[in-house]
C-alpha cells in the first residue's frame, strides 16, 4: 500500500495535465463573453439584411449596429414534453409527446444618446399594431429571425442557433437617476419566438478565401470595438 499515495498523485497530475492540454488547445472552453448576435428585422421595417458597418454605401444597417450593441444575451433552451405510457409489460415508461421552447429570451443593448436602439424596436412593434387605430398587423409583417453564435478564442463561430418567427415582445423600462453619472444606459428587450434550430457551422457553403479573411478580420474588429466602448467612455 506504500505506493498508493504516489499512484493517486500521479493520476491526479495526469488528469490536471489533460485539463490544461484541453484548455490550451484550439478547442479550449466556451466563454460566455464570446458571442455574436445577428438581428434580421422584418423587410417592412427598412434596413433589412445585414450590412457590415465598414462597408460604406449610402446607408448603414441599423440592425447591424444594434446587433453589435448587445451586451447581455440569453441562449434559449428546449424542453421535451413527456407522458407516462402504462400500456406496456412491466414498469411504465416515459415517452415524448411534444416539444416546447423558452417563452421569451432577454437582451440588453447599449443605448446611444438619441436612444436610436429604442426607436428601432418601437418601430418594429408598430408593425404589429397601429398606434392610431389600434388595429393589429399581419403576423408575417412583424416576425423575423435572429442568429446567435458562440465564438472561440480566434473569434470563429463554433456553435449557432437561429430563432424563427421572432419579434420584440417587451421593451423594458429604464430608470433615470442623477447618481448614475458615467454609466452607459442598457436597454432591456425581450423577444418571443416560435422555435429555434441549430446552425451547423460545418455545413456552411464554401467561401472565397479572400472574402473569408476579410469577414474574419472585420467582424473581429467590430466586436472588439463594441466590447471596449464602456472602457473608453469611463476614461472620458
Amino acid at each position: 500500500m506504500a505506493g498508493l499515495p504516489n499512484f493517486i498523485e500521479g493520476a491526479a497530475f495526469g488528469v490536471l495535465n489533460d485539463l490544461l492540454s484541453a484548455f490550451r488547445s484550439n478547442e479550449g472552453y466556451a466563454q460566455p463573453n464570446r458571442y455574436e448576435v445577428l438581428i434580421f428585422p422584418p423587410p417592412k421595417l427598412g434596413g433589412g439584411g445585414q450590412q457590415n458597418i465598414f462597408s460604406g454605401g449610402e446607408r448603414q444597417s441599423d440592425a447591424r449596429a444594434i446587433s453589435l450593441r448587445a451586451t447581455n444575451v440569453t441562449l434559449p433552451g428546449r424542453n421535451l414534453s413527456t407522458a407516462q405510457e402504462s400500456n406496456v409489460y412491466g414498469p411504465d415508461r416515459e415517452i415524448v409527446e411534444g416539444v416546447t421552447y423558452a417563452d421569451d429570451i432577454s437582451f440588453s443593448f447599449q443605448a446611444s444618446s438619441g436612444l436610436d436602439e429604442r426607436v428601432f424596436f418601437e418601430n418594429w412593434q408598430k408593425n404589429a399594431f397601429n398606434e392610431k387605430t389600434w388595429n393589429i398587423g399581419y403576423y408575417n409583417d412583424y416576425i423575423s429571425t435572429i442568429e446567435m453564435y458562440i465564438l472561440d478564442q480566434q473569434d470563429q463561430r463554433r456553435y449557432g442557433l437561429k430563432l424563427w418567427e421572432a419579434f420584440p415582445k417587451t421593451i423594458g423600462a429604464n430608470e433615470l437617476s442623477y447618481g448614475t453619472s458615467g454609466e452607459i444606459m442598457l436597454l432591456p428587450v425581450s423577444f418571443t419566438f416560435r422555435y429555434w434550430t441549430s446552425l451547423d457551422q460545418t455545413q456552411n457553403p464554401p467561401i472565397n478565401i479572400f472574402d473569408r479573411v476579410f469577414d474574419t478580420v472585420v467582424n473581429a474588429t467590430e466586436r472588439e470595438i463594441s466590447r471596449n466602448i464602456p472602457k473608453v467612455l469611463n476614461r472620458l
